[in-house]
């Protein structure tokens, strides 16, 4: 056929053969029906995507185990252009093949071109899209818009910039119009993908959206003309979809400006926006709302170098938005009202806990305040808003736990009565959520659920966290532990079980118990800790010999204390002395010298009983130290006072201490007589104690210190705490009670204790480079490029899988699934990230693995730097509910495009193109 010798049906004979079968139909815009010439077009359509097909099928592995080579034939899918071109340039009559012709020039030339075209090709299309998208016929500008977005400007192709004046007019054009059936969404997107190219490029030289002549210029205004129709059509777009889009354009509007703090004017306009959409009555509009002020957080630093007060106003937004819907929403059927009220909540807990305690301890300044409430703090008020949502509206009655009103934040930077035209779409009466949920359960048991306090339960958690964590998360051992890792069976001296058993059921220092039916508490006794630096719990104080160790299980998870009871200083180290027995009078006592009545003379007697004047001068007050043995402490008194104060002598010359004369009435006879009976009962004395000394009657038992009594039962001082806490109290026996120790409990506790008391993901990353169409290559990557690598190093911090504390996502310990890994957390959130190129590939077993821990993941995200698009069935999984896929761009961008399953929740923002320093943030806030 073709001139040479083979003979035989081949691709080359195939290929020459179509071609000239397509060259004998001519040039199809001669065809002078305007039907028929429509009609042709349409099928070009449908050829055109038959040769896609067939594009898109060649190259792909068939076992999933290796690359082919590139196909040396390729379909050409640019074949029809020049048919195309012309038919653009076609009479009024022709618009409907016209239109067929638009609609293929823009499927062309979206796609990734295998060559790619010469530049007088590109400059024939980019006059055919000049005319088209400032085409007064808004048909046609409506067809471009809808099928060259989003992906026109993330193909790459050279001088694509020289458009985008002219599709921000047409997709302006679009919005601005009154037709539901304009590709509004389309519209939304493209303009939300060119938020970032005027802080990338400072000049950009685009055509002038005349159809005079073809000038080019440096348009400057670029972001100018974005935003203005974003703001627009987030205020006043009649579509629930396309409200949706512009609402996230102008989220990541904001995060792009926040990140070069350019202090663009519109900031506050665009946080107005979002902030009065949080009570917009269609919820799906009021959720996207809710979720661009959760990504905020993430620029909460740069969002107080804008503006110091913005953080503290988004509370206070979030407080009186709550305290608006609270009432609504608890008298609505409808989940999804409550589900946008347990997001705020959400919400307003992320806010609080990465803003500082002295931001929420600041005082509520609300116009119109009263006296009364002039003092209130931004924490108290979020208490009350949370009271409000834990035990009904109607306490919003009471002015005492009423918050805050909307009208209270007005201000020139907020306006809460800002009008936002409604939607002309019927509203959806329930959420894809509940729908699915019906499918399981009766309606009755679906809203009977639901009436049992979504709201309460959420707001009882907000709480929780709130006194358990704000103002000092992270903790020490770092965000990824949040709560205890303690258990019963830790220090326990009954027990060598490494994990909860039925042995500790047996224990005698341990019992379980329930707290208002919402809190499971263990009192467990151990031995005092020894030989700690500092002196343990008890820090050297004198203690007892056992703690007592509370471990507490609540909503918010587990948590442990060790107690000790503290007597007081430490005792002074004394020896005990033994028990002996003492005579009354010790021997000092009887050493005195004695009398008989025979042996006194009256000289010796006057010798011994009137006392001798001292001879030296006592100058010091005499002590206790200072006084011998054979001195009188009252004789040695009344001599230093006789000597230092002479006006104290009763007679001149004679000391204190001189026994004064006896009386004139008294004879010496008398005085005598009186002496000797003294002597003689004292000689008495003497006498009857030497012969009865050793009597027993005469003894006595010394008293000494009790000695220490060990309590005999191992609970004791659980069961004493317990009552000092009041536990045991009369007015706790109706809350506090104790537990059986059986199997179900153990179950129970486990089943806790595996739970995770953060919202916990999965997330696997592959790395996909050029020409890798195949399971096997993409698994055996053990790294990737540069870009990659840091993209990866963004994700979250590097974690060490042997001593990691926190979610493991199924990762194992023993260093079989690799050594690190990143890992991200709040006090909220944790994600583990499953990255296939640090698991290890080494042998069948560890890709077996390997695929087993990355197929199974919930979010799968794709590094692709290959030059076609991803599949999703190359790597095969029933889970995967999501898929993002990241092409990295020639001019500092990536093209990002999310795929998920139909019963997930519907993403606003399907693709978009982002810059490196948003990419990373978006992607996060996707969880």
């Amino acid at each position: 056929m073709a001139g040479g010798s083979l003979k035989g049906w081949h691709e080359d004979v195939a290929t020459v053969m179509w071609r000239r079968m397509l060259g004998i139909l001519g040039d199809v815009n001669c065809i002078k029906d305007p039907e028929i010439h429509a009609q042709v077009f349409d099928y070009l359509c449908e050829l055109w995507q038959n040769l896609a097909k067939v594009r898109d099928n060649l190259g792909i592995t068939i076992d999933n185990q290796t690359s082919p080579p590139p196909s040396v034939l390729i379909p050409p899918l640019r074949i029809l252009t020049p048919w195309l071109f012309k038919a653009t340039t076609l009479p009024e009559k022709y618009k409907q093949g016209k239109l067929h012709a638009y609609k293929l020039i823009c499927k062309i030339m979206k796609r990734r071109q295998d060559v790619s075209p010469n530049s007088d090709f590109l400059v024939h299309f980019y006059n055919i899209m000049h005319s088209g998208l400032l085409n007064p016929d808004q048909d046609i500008v409506n067809t471009i818009i809808k099928h060259c977005s989003p992906r026109f400007f993330s193909i790459g192709l050279p001088g694509a910039t020289m458009l985008i004046w002219d599709f921000i007019v047409a997709a302006s054009k679009v919005t601005f119009s009154s037709s539901l059936n304009a590709p509004r969404v389309e519209a939304q997107i493209l303009l939300g993908s060119l938020v970032c190219f005027q802080n990338l490029y400072d000049d950009l030289p685009t055509l002038q959206p005349c159809h005079t002549d073809i000038l080019s210029t440096k348009c400057n205004d670029v972001k100018e003309l974005v935003i203005k129709s974003i703001l627009k059509s987030a205020r006043e777009e009649p579509s629930g979809p396309a409200r949706c889009v512009a609402l996230c354009s102008l989220g990541i509007w904001l995060c792009e400006e926040l990140v070069h703090g350019t202090q663009h004017p519109q900031i506050k306009d665009a946080l107005n926006v979002i902030c009065v959409t949080l009570k917009f009555p269609n919820k799906a509009v009021a959720q996207v709302a809710c979720d661009i002020l959760h990504l905020l957080i993430n620029y909460v630093d740069k969002l107080q170098n804008y503006s110091s007060d913005s953080p503290k106003k988004i509370l206070e937004i979030l407080m009186a938005t709550i305290t608006h819907l609270l009432p609504s929403t608890e008298v609505s059927p409808h989940e999804q009202d409550k589900r946008l009220v347990v997001s705020l909540l959400l919400c307003l807990l992320d806010w609080c806990m990465v803003l500082p305690l002295k931001t929420l301890l600041q005082v509520v300044q609300a116009a119109g305040q009263d006296k009364d409430n002039s003092d209130k703090s931004i924490l108290s008020c979020i208490y009350k808003v949370l009271h409000s949502c834990v035990y009904g509206a109607h306490y919003l009655n009471n002015p005492r736990y009423f918050p805050l009103n909307l009208s209270d934040l007005a201000s020139v930077e907020y306006d809460p009565f800002l009008h936002l035209e409604s939607l002309k779409e019927p509203e959806p009466l329930h959420s894809p959520d509940s729908e699915r949920s019906s499918k399981l359960q009766t309606v009755t048991e679906v809203r009977s659920r639901i009436q049992q306090g979504l709201i309460s339960v959420a707001a009882r958690t907000v709480i929780i966290h709130l006194v358990n964590h704000v103002g000092h998360y992270p903790l020490s051992g770092g965000p990824a532990m949040l709560t205890s890792l303690i258990s019963e069976n830790h220090d326990n001296p009954f027990t060598d079980c490494t994990e909860l058993s039925p042995e500790l059921f047996e224990n005698p220092n341990l019992q379980f118990f329930v707290l208002n039916s919402s809190t499971l508490i263990s009192y467990l006794e151990i031995p005092i800790e020894g030989n700690i630096p500092g002196g343990g719990m008890s820090a050297g104080l004198s203690t007892a010999t056992s703690n007592v160790r509370v471990v507490m299980r609540d909503i918010s998870g587990k948590y442990s204390w060790d107690s000790a009871i503290l007597y007081g200083p430490p005792h002074c180290c004394q020896q005990r002395q033994t028990h002996k027995l003492t005579n009354v009078y010790n021997e000092e006592q009887m050493s005195e010298p004695v009398f008989s009545e025979t042996e006194i003379t009256d000289v010796d007697l006057k010798d011994y009983l009137v006392p001798r004047t001292k001879r030296r001068c006592r100058e010091i007050v005499p002590s206790w130290d200072a006084i011998h043995d054979d001195e009188d402490a009252l004789d040695e008194m009344l001599q230093y006072l006789g000597s230092t104060s002479p006006e104290c002598l009763q007679r001149a010359g004679v000391q204190l201490n001189i026994p004064a004369p006896p009386p004139v009435c008294i004879s010496e006879k008398q005085e005598n007589d009186v002496i000797n009976a003294i002597l003689k009962q004292y000689t008495e004395e003497e006498e009857f104690v030497e012969r009865h000394s050793n009597d027993l009657s005469m003894k006595a038992t010394e008293q000494e210190e009790p000695c220490p009594q060990e309590p005999q039962s191992v609970f004791y001082y659980c069961r004493m705490l317990l009552n000092i806490l009041g536990m045991n109290s009369w007015d706790k026996r109706t809350s506090f009670h104790l537990l059986k120790k059986n199997e179900k409990l153990l179950r129970e506790l486990k089943n806790l204790d595996s739970r995770q008391c953060r919202e916990t993901h999965k997330i696997a990353v592959f790395y996909v480079a050029e020409g890798q169409e195949d399971k096997h290559s993409i698994l055996t990557n053990t790294g990737g490029s540069q870009s990659y690598e840091d993209f990866v190093a963004g994700l979250g911090w590097e974690v060490n899988l042997t001593n990691h504390c926190g979610f493991m996502g199924g990762l194992q310990k023993n260093k079989s699934t690799g050594l690190s890994t990143p890992y991200f957390a709040t006090s909220t959130v944790e994600a583990m990230f499953h990255v296939s190129t640090r698991m290890p590939s080494d042998s069948d077993d560890s890709l077996t693995k390997k695929l087993r821990h990355l197929g199974n993941d919930e979010v799968h995200i794709i590094w692709s730097e290959h030059t076609r698009d991803y599949r999703r069935g190359i790597i095969p999984t029933e889970f995967g509910d999501v898929l993002i896929v990241i092409y990295p761009m020639k001019n500092y961008m990536f093209s990002i495009h999310v795929m998920k399953k139909p019963e997930v929740r519907k993403y606003s923002y399907i693709k978009c193109l982002l810059r490196t320093e948003l990419i990373i943030s978006l992607y996060l806030h996707t969880f």
